[in-house]
């Protein structure tokens, strides 16, 4: 029988024995010794059912007379809350309070915060064959009397839930209100204590070492950019791996929550648990959007940031890291990047994981599409290119640290981050350089 497939191709039997293999492998090699699950006791349970109000007060963003506050119900607090495991269907209720002190009405567009919310009744009928009826009907209409009204008149107040899908990582929670003639979106983000990322591990170090920076001016930015390394190398800084070609200029919230809303991941560390669903992913043709990805290293640092933009097969993914640089402009802090697209996965033994991703060696191509995806949600203030990287042609292309071959016009995208909401055509440009690709 054929399967209807077109997007999971489908892998040799031998290539899945050989992943299942890789698989027992390196679970093993990333295990570590651990207690006993967890239990929450009654007085847990009963607490975290309103634990979450505390940490919406803690966080308000306010425009136009207009205030919004906001956070993400984690597992305990969702079943405690609406009696329903929640999270285990990938299910995340985020709880919204909107106070229009304006004297013009609003509506709130729950597409714009998740494109695939889930109804209140759809969220009850993913538990009809686990939940007696009686109980189910119960958490039914509860699910729908605490959904949020849409409707936000001048004057009052409306607060509720939209049932979004389930997020690890950084949960961005955009609220966009539909005026007469206005739009009012407001960005808030929230950490979620599910996982071991990349981007957490050195957060202390980052900010200390931002104090320290080093000032300079936005003309003389590109200069300073162009001296930096060509390339990430390997942790003896000896061989030369991908090219750095992308800088980003922002605090470091603001570039995640960009990232995030443009529609990127944030990636896992290497552990027992990220490995083993990597490999499941690679072995069966499934995707996984969290998974990890290998350390590079800039001036003997691996990456401090690192994100994907993935589809539904590993295989196929874009990946970017990024490093805090010893700069600031106009106070903020500047990061230097590498991003490329992988479009196969092989086995190698220059990777812990044993596999790693092929990439598209006309890596420009993933540079510019990051800032298509930057420009289209409205996070680029300002954006242009610089030189810093050595050219290379199709003819004679480079090789990175896993004998990719790649080729490059040269050039960094420089894109500074903005905290407001900005249209394409309202992003400036910046010009360093007189040929720009």
């Amino acid at each position: 029988m054929i399967l209807p497939s077109a997007r999971r191709p489908r892998r040799s039997g031998a290539t899945r024995l050989a992943a299942a293999a890789l698989g027992t492998l390196l679970l093993v090699a990333c295990a570590s010794p651990g207690g006993p699950t967890a239990v929450a006791t009654p007085a847990a349970t009963a607490a975290s059912a309103t634990a979450y109000l505390e940490r919406a007060r803690a966080q308000v963003s306010t425009r136009d007379q207009v205030s919004v506050r906001a956070t993400a119900l984690r597992a305990a607090e969702s079943q405690a809350h609406f009696g329903l495991p929640l999270a285990d269907r990938g299910v995340q209720p985020v709880w919204l309070e909107i106070e229009n002190h304006s004297p013009q009405p609003y509506w709130l567009m729950r597409s714009f915060m998740d494109a695939s919310y889930y109804a209140p009744r759809e969220v009850a009928r993913l538990f009809k064959s686990q939940v007696p009826a009686d109980a189910l009907r119960a958490a039914q209409t509860r699910l729908i009397d605490d959904a949020i009204k849409l409707h936000v008149a001048p004057g009052h107040t409306v607060s509720g839930f939209v049932y979004t899908t389930k997020d690890r990582g950084l949960k961005l929670m955009n609220v966009e209100l539909l005026g007469v003639g206005r739009v009012l979106r407001f960005d808030l983000a929230e950490d979620q204590p599910d996982g071991s990322f990349d981007y957490e591990a050195s957060r202390i170090r980052r900010a200390t070492e931002h104090q320290s920076a080093r000032t300079v001016t936005v003309r003389d930015l590109g200069a300073e950019i162009e001296r930096m390394p060509c390339c990430t190398t390997d942790a003896d800084g000896k061989g030369l791996g991908d090219p750095l070609n992308i800088v980003f200029v922002g605090a470091e919230r603001d570039v995640l929550v960009a990232l995030v809303r443009a529609g990127w991941d944030f990636t896992e560390t290497i552990n027992a648990a990220s490995v083993g669903r990597m490999v499941s992913a690679f072995a069966f043709g499934g995707g996984d959007r969290t998974s990890p990805v290998s350390p590079l290293y800039v001036g003997g640092r691996p990456q401090e940031l690192a994100m994907q933009h993935a589809r539904t097969d590993i295989a196929q993914r874009s990946h970017l890291r990024l490093w805090l640089s010893p700069l600031q402009v106009e106070g903020q802090p500047v990061w230097i990047g590498q991003i490329s697209r992988d479009i196969g996965v092989k086995v190698t033994t220059r990777s812990k994981t044993l596999t790693t991703h092929v990439i598209d060696p006309q890596v420009d191509h993933a540079r510019f599409r990051l800032l298509e995806t930057l420009l289209h949600s409205g996070n680029v203030e300002r954006w242009g290119y610089v030189d810093g990287v050595e050219a290379a042609s199709r003819e004679h292309p480079r090789t990175n640290l896993t004998e990719d071959p790649y080729f490059t016009d040269g050039k960094r995208l420089v894109v500074f981050i903005s905290k407001t909401p900005r249209a394409m055509d309202k992003a400036g440009f910046i010009s360093w350089t007189r040929s720009e690709p």
